[in-house]
């Protein structure tokens, strides 16, 4: 997986070494986020391959609690009642998730722990690439990729559950095409779309935008999987969609009209 990563840098490298100044201008103002969100891409990754894949996911999209708090201490916009809600909901589906109970203690794997810090991840970068503001689309997707596989290599390497090599050479033609296709018809366009996507919307705003992937994700988990999908997930599922529900009904005050 390390070096399927690592392909999209390859096809990228020339055009960054030909830009050259613009290059390097650029990994400085958007180094910050494509590190965050590189971080974030691979605890999700990793998370899934170590864990349970619907409670991972699930943990994951708290991601809009985490941009809501992060947009409050570092852009200073107000939190609403309503984003309190989004909070609360939030936060009570991932104690759902993790099982706790009165007196009890909380079951939370490696896998588990993967998935929450990626939302967390997310939020940074979805912050700190507001905070960076408008720079060229190459350079948001090169300094994502320039990290993204070093960062993957060395979440691998992270103990717990069942962990999975960082760096295994693929054997034959058929591997290597395989992968290629994997990164450079899928990978590569759908980074690009989501740089290009956060770009032009809030960080809360698009955190909620990601949110349809609960769906499409335990629907895929339910029908081409063995893992129990439970009551408790279930519920905490339901806790989290109606915190982004919560998100997505917030409007910006609109400005009084002035006094003549």
């Amino acid at each position: 997986m390390t070096i399927a990563l690592l392909i999209p840098l390859v096809v990228l490298l020339p055009i960054a070494l030909g830009r050259r100044r613009r290059t390097l201008e650029g990994l400085r103002v958007s180094g910050a986020p494509g590190l965050w969100l590189a971080l974030g891409i691979a605890l999700y990754t990793e998370g899934i391959v170590r864990g349970q894949v619907a409670r991972v996911i699930l943990l994951f999209y708290l991601l809009p609690v985490w941009t809501t708090l992060l947009e409050r201490a570092v852009l200073g916009r107000p939190i609403s009642a309503r984003r309190i809600t989004t909070i609360v909901l939030g936060l009570a589906g991932m104690l759902v998730i993790f099982g706790a109970q009165a007196g009890g203690s909380l079951s939370v794997s490696t896998a588990d722990w993967m998935g929450l810090a990626a939302g967390a991840a997310w939020a940074v970068a979805l912050v700190a690439s507001h905070r960076a503001g408008s720079s060229p689309m190459f350079d948001r997707l090169f300094a994502h990729f320039v990290f993204l596989g070093p960062v993957y290599f060395l979440v691998t390497l992270v103990p717990g559950d069942a962990a999975t090599p960082g760096f295994e050479v693929p054997r034959g033609t058929a591997s290597l095409l395989w992968m290629s296709a994997f990164t450079l018809v899928w990978m590569l366009p759908v980074v690009w779309l989501t740089v290009f996507g956060a770009s032009g919307v809030s960080p809360g705003g698009f955190a909620i935008l990601l949110m349809l992937e609960i769906v499409v994700c335990l629907t895929t988990v339910a029908v081409f999987t063995d893992e129990p999908l439970g009551t408790r997930e279930i519920c905490g599922a339901l806790l989290i969609l109606g915190a982004s529900g919560a998100e997505l009904t917030l409007r910006p005050a609109r400005p009084h009209p002035s006094v003549r």
